[in-house]
């Protein structure tokens, strides 16, 4: 069996007949939308992460922090964002909290990271990773070697001739792996790609095959998506597609003036600037389209070695757009989260709570109900089940629902905030 999925996007890869503890290799993308691989609908040729998610578990409803750092502290931790010093865009991890790498390295694993840690200090070292390459904040520069950085800093970097962040990460990914290799133990690899994070940064060739892929602007593009989506199984087909939405007052599009306003129709925009979106939907593409290529190559590197059917393979974005895991115990008190597993196997998952916020914008779902407000709004709640794009607010039809998660949302903030002084 073979696993793959969506933290707006997860896929799991597991080997159903493994005779020794096997490898982990966690792929983070970054600002990677619910709709932009090919495997849930979209355009972008994304062959390798198709082919995982053939042959795997792929998730539909799989939430994340709808931001970059508290996504990655949940993935991290097992615990909400705010249990753990990440409620907003910058913090640190407490010493209250443990991390997969410090779990797996008492358990045997070597523990490697590649890519994009933003979760501040101690930084990745301190917090359990053996060997680190990639860049320490939230973004910058595809093409700046200077930018990124190699722990413990006593070893050494890689030339830096021709560099492109994505494919300098994966040269790292393949030298860590070959590393724990020849130290004939396990290994967890957390590779933490920033594409497709801004900047819009890719090699020219890359870009050409994109060129006239989005002059038909986003309105086409998102229909096609959702008949595609419907057409993968991937959303049901009674839900209707949404209209364009209205930016919420966030700081940033307060700042520019977006805030409260519709998303233009394509149609709409003056030609050159129809261009110039084209272009830049284009060079995300692109990234997306080089990263894939990137995952193809370290799938190449563990089937020439004999290693991709002992290798357990997790990919999510962190927003947007199993117990044979590993034999290692797992302080329960410390985790907000449950195992994956059963529903891995087949099985029905266990019902659960899931509870949201970021930037004052809020949210619990508790089986079929979502009630959600954004910032300073009243509360809306919606019926997923029959309305998984959320065009019909039930609110005012259920009083008693509306109170009874309200009241959880209250009690789950207040533990969480409190949790963590």
């Amino acid at each position: 069996m073979k696993t793959i999925g969506s933290i707006l996007l997860a896929f799991v890869c597991l080997a159903a007949n493994a005779t020794s503890k096997p490898n982990i290799l966690l792929i983070l993308a970054d600002d990677l939308g619910y709709s932009d691989l090919g495997c849930y609908g979209g355009e972008i040729r994304t062959p390798n992460l198709d082919a995982l998610a053939a042959d795997g578990v792929r998730f539909a409803q799989f939430y994340n922090s709808a931001r970059c750092c508290p996504s990655r502290a949940s993935l991290l931790t097992g615990q909400y964002p705010h249990a753990v010093g990440f409620a907003g865009m910058s913090g640190t991890l407490p010493e209250h909290c443990v991390t997969i790498p410090e779990v797996l390295k008492p358990a045997g694993y070597r523990t490697l990271m590649c890519g994009k840690w933003h979760l501040g200090t101690p930084g990745p070292v301190k917090r359990g990773f053996e060997e680190f390459f990639g860049m320490l904040g939230g973004y910058g520069s595809f093409w700046n070697p200077q930018l990124y950085t190699r722990l413990p800093k006593d070893r050494p970097l890689r030339p830096c001739d021709n560099f492109y962040a994505t494919d300098a990460i994966t040269d790292y990914a393949l030298d860590f792996i070959g590393e724990a290799r020849r130290s004939d133990k396990p290994w967890f690899l957390y590779l933490a790609y920033n594409a497709p994070h801004f900047p819009l940064h890719t090699p020219k060739e890359e870009i050409a095959k994109y060129a006239d892929t989005y002059t038909k602007g986003w309105d086409a593009i998102r229909v096609a998506r959702y008949q595609r989506q419907k057409e993968l199984g991937v959303i049901d087909p009674r839900w209707v597609l949404s209209p364009r939405s209205v930016i919420p007052p966030n700081a940033v599009a307060t700042m520019h003036g977006w805030s409260n306003k519709e998303n233009p129709t394509w149609d709409s925009i003056p030609a050159e600037r129809r261009a110039d979106l084209a272009r830049r939907m284009a060079v995300f593409a692109a990234m997306v389209d080089r990263m894939d290529q990137n995952i193809g190559r370290v799938m190449a590197d563990l089937r020439r070695r004999g290693e991709f059917d002992n290798t357990l393979i997790f990919f999510l974005s962190d927003n947007g757009a199993c117990a044979e895991a590993a034999g290692a115990g797992y302080p329960h008190q410390r985790v907000e989260g449950h195992s994956l597993l059963p529903v891995l196997r087949g099985e029905m998952d266990t019902p659960r709570t899931l509870f949201f916020e970021h930037e004052k914008s809020r949210a619990v779902r508790q089986g079929k109900w979502k009630l959600a407000a954004l910032a300073g709004q009243p509360w809306e709640l919606y019926d997923m089940d029959a309305d998984g794009t959320e065009l019909n607010d039930l609110a005012a039809g259920h009083p008693d629902k509306v109170k009874e998660l309200a009241a959880l949302w209250d009690g789950w903030w207040q533990r969480t905030t409190q949790k963590k002084k």
